[in-house]
């Protein structure tokens, strides 16, 4: 066995002690080339997602129905810019080429969501509600990680994107409470619920799983899912909403 392969071993043996410990991880010289990619691959998606959120927004400074709201938007790009150049920072740490990156992620890493137009205030303000809360449950379990530096970004990032939470709440209550926008907000929820749910991802899978033996997540994917089903539903329905069932992705 190679000098190389012992050194990985010793070094896998040192980390997952530290992770178990419940101790971060600060330094490239205490992780594994596993534990790196690993890392990565949720970094660098939470990046993308940060920023296209954020452009989602964007014609939404303009077309928000009154002047605070154009504020409220405006306030929330620059919220979802700044966390998204958090994370591309973080990524720098790596010697990754973030200018590269930024351009490849709308390709590779970007989640179909994204994708979906947002036509209309209604569209909006049910992204905002259902997007938004289902990032804040995710983000709670980077929050949690193993790796410092992620998760000390993740703690001020994640309080902030409750308040863009509160933001779709407010609004999704109010349009659903008034009788000539019920229809449409109840359209833009079956429009944007089965989107939604997906972006958890698949349950039970073998990457969930190493993430979390690694503690970069702490749930399984489904399980953060039905956390976030459950709020969603008992606020939509408090709403006098219809709420579509929760479809598990196999």
């Amino acid at each position: 066995m190679s000098t190389a392969v012992i050194d990985e071993k010793a070094k896998h043996e040192q980390m997952m002690a530290k992770i178990k410990s419940g101790e971060k991880l600060e330094s490239l010289d205490e992780i594994t080339e596993d534990y790196k990619d690993n890392l990565l691959k949720l970094m660098i998606a939470q990046a993308d997602s940060e920023l296209a959120g954020a452009y989602g927004y964007v014609p939404w400074i303009e077309n928000a129905p009154t002047i605070a709201e154009k504020l409220a938007m405006a306030n929330i790009v620059k919220d979802e810019v700044r966390h998204g150049k958090a994370m591309y920072e973080l990524l720098e740490r790596f010697g990754i080429d973030i200018y590269k990156l930024i351009d490849e992620d709308k390709m590779k890493n970007r989640m179909k969501v994204f994708f979906e137009p947002i036509k209309t205030w209604a569209d909006l303000v049910m992204f905002n509600f259902l997007m938004d809360r289902a990032a804040g449950h995710q983000l709670q379990d980077a929050a949690e990680c193993s790796w410092g530096p992620w998760s000390r970004t993740m703690i001020q990032i994640e309080k902030e994107e409750w308040m863009h939470v509160k933001h779709g709440e407010t609004w999704v209550k109010k349009l659903a409470e008034d009788k000539e926008t019920k229809a449409e907000v109840q359209r833009a929820l079956e429009f944007w619920f089965p989107k939604v749910n997906k972006v958890f991802g698949k349950p039970h899978t073998d990457s969930n799983q190493i993430f979390q033996t690694y503690k970069l997540k702490q749930r399984d994917n489904h399980v953060v899912r039905e956390v976030w089903y459950k709020e969603t539903k008992e606020l939509l329905e408090s709403y006098g909403l219809k709420v579509p069932g929760i479809d598990v992705i196999e």
